[in-house]
């Protein structure tokens, strides 16, 4: 036993030495992870949008079309930056200067109203950045139903209908509408945890695609296979020293972008910090294994990027997998990051508990099997076959 952990310590501290002389591999381990989770947190720290520019058209011009402006400048998602009083060609001003939406209200607004023709409000909303457009929409749509609602009933009210009875003949439900999660639609909580666990990926899969391949490359696999030949020892030496190499980064960089950030606290910890174990040891086995097949650097690089780049679209953060191709769905549950991603948004958003997410937890088990199969029978490959 005593041998065992002193050939471990030997072949750690080695890999750590022999991992400290590529300066590339340290500046993209060390200052990756630290650069890009602060640029997300900074770019998505308001969390919500707020105060998006609209133009308003006001065609009518009368009090009942400044109420209308009124109660649209009053909302907290929009911001009516620009009334126009005339019709004029809209396209190039909207592109100019970035208007979301340019909502106009006809000319005989308030008259056609009092006299029951049923005019038209043209809500015209700009969906370059969906993203924006719906937040724009949801808020003049909201805004404009209540005036609406409003204004039916002042017209029952004049008709000698008292208020209580109006607002019964106008509404015959009500609705409540609640989220159960992420309440403020905050979009710093539903982003984060993707880039985050992307960041990861894309981390520990280019310093690990340069683990054997800089072996190979130098002449030094020989000098490995003195110390040890077991592809054992070889693979469990190379994924423990980037892990105690991740933990020393990741561990007070995820924490300390929680405090800062201000983003809500995941309950168990020892469950995030556990799924986030297995994500990185599957990351490093999926490594090893392409580095190991591979006799260069630059393409066990290759090979890994172009399985890492689409991930994170095909993982299901942004769009939902089962609206994706069957073909698609089978690429995406082969990845880790699919996975974790899940089990984060699940423990982050929603505190889920183990049960909640043994599912992610399941497959990200048995990925991580499949993987250490696979690094284990490339390195035992590389290691029969080896010529000085």
């Amino acid at each position: 036993m005593k041998r065992f952990f002193s050939l471990h310590l030997t072949l750690i501290l080695r890999e750590i030495k022999f991992f400290s002389k590529n300066t590339a591999a340290m500046l993209i381990f060390l200052g990756a992870p630290l650069v890009y989770s602060i640029l997300t947190g900074f770019v998505y720290k308001e969390a919500t949008v707020l105060d998006l520019p609209i133009l308003i058209v006001d065609l009518d011009n009368s009090p009942m079309s400044k109420n209308i402006i009124t109660a649209l400048d009053d909302n907290q998602y929009i911001l009516v930056k620009e009334i126009l009083y005339v019709s004029e060609k809209l396209r190039n001003k909207v592109v100019r200067e970035d208007f979301i939406a340019v909502v106009t209200i006809p000319d005989r607004f308030e008259a056609d109203i009092q006299q029951k023709r049923y005019p038209e409000i043209d809500v015209d909303i700009n969906a370059a950045n969906m993203l924006t457009g719906n937040y724009a929409t949801s808020a003049i749509q909201t805004v404009l139903s209540y005036l609406n609602a409003g204004v039916e009933m002042e017209t029952l009210k004049k008709k000698g209908i008292p208020q209580n009875i109006a607002e019964k003949q106008f509404e015959s439900f009500k609705i409540n509408i609640s989220r159960f999660f992420n309440p403020s639609s905050n979009y710093l909580m539903f982003l984060w945890p993707g880039m985050l666990g992307t960041i990861m990926q894309q981390v520990f899969l280019l310093v690990l695609a340069l683990s054997f391949g800089k072996e190979f490359e130098e002449k030094t696999f020989g000098d490995l296979l003195k110390i040890t030949s077991s592809p054992y020892h070889i693979i469990h030496s190379k994924w423990i020293s980037y892990l105690i190499l991740g933990a020393l980064i990741w561990f007070p960089l995820i924490w300390l972008s929680f405090k800062y950030f201000r983003i809500e606290n995941i309950e168990n910890q020892g469950l995030f910090w556990g799924v986030t174990f297995l994500f990185f040891v599957s990351l490093a086995f999926m490594g090893i294994a392409v580095s190991a097949f591979f006799d260069t650097q630059l393409k066990s690089t290759e090979v890994l990027m172009v399985v890492a780049t689409p991930s994170f679209i095909i993982s299901g953060q942004t769009w939902p997998l089962q609206q994706m191709p069957e073909a698609i769905q089978m690429i995406s549950n082969c990845i880790p990051l699919t996975h974790y991603l899940e089990a984060f948004r699940k423990m982050l958003l929603m505190q889920a508990n183990w049960t909640d997410i043994f599912p992610q937890i399941k497959a990200l088990l048995i990925l991580l099997v499949v993987f250490y199969l696979l690094a284990f029978f490339v390195v035992r490959f590389r290691v029969k076959n080896y010529k000085v």
